[in-house]
């Protein structure tokens, strides 16, 4: 990469870094698992880092800090200085930040320290793409930023292991879907105390509208006015707002200084039941593409998000982005994150409400041509799968794979269950290559579900690896859609689950799935992964409510995955 190229890439990621180790020589150059990084000897910019005290954090990084997409020498680092702390917007100069061994900062435990220079062409986001031969393998390390006197709370992250390392256990969460507007993040409360090394953040950290008279009702906390005016965003500026809005938390802001997040997203960072650069809700058009919003949304989400992904402007929208990426670690599992939206078909049979949820499969919804993943994703999927060498081989799934129906009705063609073709060739694939401990782990439908993926749901086949879906942060789930009588935030489905008399729609969804184990739609809350050499565990954590501040915490329901054996036991 030259020079010019290199200035670009950070420029896009909405910072240029200087860094120091000891005293590296000026102009050393280190390659990066993202972007280059240059560093110099900043004994020259010590005023950088005087702290006052005195100076609340919350008055200059008003939506906290972040880390993200760990590797064994790297980390990505975020951040956002709020510009009415800046005496002038127009030149907002510079901001430091640290990396230490240390919680405290003391001397001699600092590792890194560097500038980033601040732009308003970026919203004035941090973000850096930091590799270091500094930065150990398998290590603890605490992060702060530093503005003018004003330091940051501080943040912590724990890089890999070396790919061939050897390690026991590893423990993270994974969580998804989390409207604003429809409860509090009573779980994220409970989340940033778990004994974790990471989250995995499944899609829908925003949604994309914002008191939609046909969509969002029944607010619980309303989210301010779109700059727009509009009630869905209709560009950067609504984009960044939302991402501003959700990022006010303190529970959101807990659990990103406590966890390093691999993060990827689903619809509604775009729109909702979004594909490629269509957004067939809330469009005047729906047949029609709309490249601006998107490549709006992908700028918003490189912006204000914590993966490694540089954002290319020049490109077209369906290039400007690639987030679907892996993490190796050790030898004890490989974690592959796909993106199951900006290269997916659209919806079959057309694209109206109708004829998306709880609706039969026409014959083009059968065809063999059709993509959730796109061809180049696809074999990268099946090659990272079919070759890793790891324990276990986690899939980071946005949208249920396993089938999911009403009787002779899917519940909705925006699942897999709109890709039949493709989901079978993925799940053959893996069987045949005799592919073992293989475990989804999927957001998206607001319940908490458990069970097994095969490639044709409709035999006797043996499954080739087990699914677990996570219940939503606080989206509205399909019991509070049945109960409700007007249209709930972030509903899953526009229109209630048709039951019979005296019975439940978690217990018609069991009945009409005979290979899903475990199925609530009740409450809300999160997962926990305990990953070790012969065994994984999973713990569904549920709160008590979202309608209030606070709530309690309680175990839903646990499962344990043995190694080499394909089956979902209770605990």
């Amino acid at each position: 990469m030259n020079r010019r190229n290199f200035l670009k890439g950070l420029g896009t990621a909405g910072a240029v870094a200087w860094l120091m180790s000891g005293r590296s020589a000026a102009g050393d150059v280190l390659d990066g698992y993202s972007n280059p990084v240059s560093f110099v000897d900043l004994l020259s910019y010590e005023q950088d880092f005087q702290i006052d005290p005195a100076i609340a954090p919350g008055s200059v990084f008003s939506l906290g800090v972040g880390s993200g997409d760990p590797r064994p020498h790297g980390i990505v680092l975020w951040t956002r200085v709020d510009p009415a702390a800046m005496a002038d917007p127009a030149s907002p100069g510079a901001v430091a930040f640290e990396i230490a061994g240390d919680p405290e900062f003391r001397q001699g435990s600092i590792v890194i320290r560097g500038r980033a220079t601040l732009d308003g062409a970026n919203d004035y986001t941090v973000k850096l793409p930091i590799q270091h031969k500094k930065l150990e393998p398998l290590r603890t390390y605490y992060y702060r930023f530093i503005y003018n006197k004003c330091a940051s709370r501080t943040g912590r992250f724990k890089t890999l292991p070396e790919a061939g390392a050897s390690l026991d256990r590893v423990k993270f969460a994974f969580l998804s879907c989390q409207d604003y507007s429809n409860g509090y993040y009573t779980a994220l409360s409970h989340l940033a105390k778990e004994d974790a090394d990471f989250v995995v953040f499944l899609g829908d950290y925003i949604y994309e509208t914002v008191a939609d008279p046909s969509f969002q009702n029944a607010q619980v906390r309303p989210v301010p006015p779109l700059p727009s005016g509009g009630s869905a965003a209709a560009g950067l500026a609504d984009y960044r707002h939302l991402y501003r809005v959700y990022k006010s938390d303190p529970n959101l802001q807990a659990v990103h200084e406590r966890f390093t997040c691999i993060q990827l997203w689903d619809d509604h960072e775009f729109a909702n039941d979004g594909y490629r650069d269509y957004h067939p809700d809330n469009n005047p058009d729906p047949g029609a593409p709309t490249p601006e919003l998107r490549q709006a949304a992908n700028q918003a989400w490189v912006e204000y998000g914590l993966a490694d992904v540089p954002f290319d402007p020049a490109a077209d929208p369906l290039a400007s982005v690639k987030i679907y990426r892996s993490f190796r670690f050790g030898n004890l599992m490989e974690l592959v994150a796909t993106d199951e939206r900006l290269y997916r078909d659209g919806p079959p049979c057309g694209g109206d409400t109708a004829l998306r949820y709880l609706a039969s499969r026409c014959a083009e919804a059968e065809s063999a041509d059709r993509t959730m993943l796109g061809t180049t994703q696809r074999d990268w999927f099946l090659d990272t799968v079919r070759n890793s060498t790891a324990t276990w081989k986690i899939w980071a799934n946005e949208v249920t794979a396993m089938q999911m129906k009403v009787g002779p009705s899917y519940v909705t063609l925006d699942q897999w269950d709109g890709y039949p073709a493709e989901r079978a060739h993925l799940l053959s694939s893996i069987g045949l290559n005799g592919v073992k401990n293989f475990i989804a782990i999927t957001g998206d439908i607001h319940s908490f579900i458990a069970g097994y993926l095969k490639p044709d749901f409709d035999d006797a086949s043996a499954p080739v690896g087990v699914e677990l879906v996570v219940g939503s942060i606080s989206s509205a789930n399909l019991v509070e859609l049945a109960q409700s009588q007007v249209p709930l935030p972030s509903a899953p489905l526009p229109v209630p689950i048709p039951t019979p008399p005296g019975v439940g729609v978690e217990s018609l969804l069991m009945a009409s799935n005979p290979h899903m184990k475990f199925f609530n739609s009740s409450t809300h809350g999160y997962c926990l992964m305990d990953v070790g050499q012969k065994d994984v565990t999973c713990t569904m954590k549920a709160v008590t409510t979202v309608r209030q501040p606070q709530a309690g915490l309680y175990t839903l329901k646990t499962f344990l995955i043995r190694k080499d054996s394909v089956e979902l036991l209770a605990v």
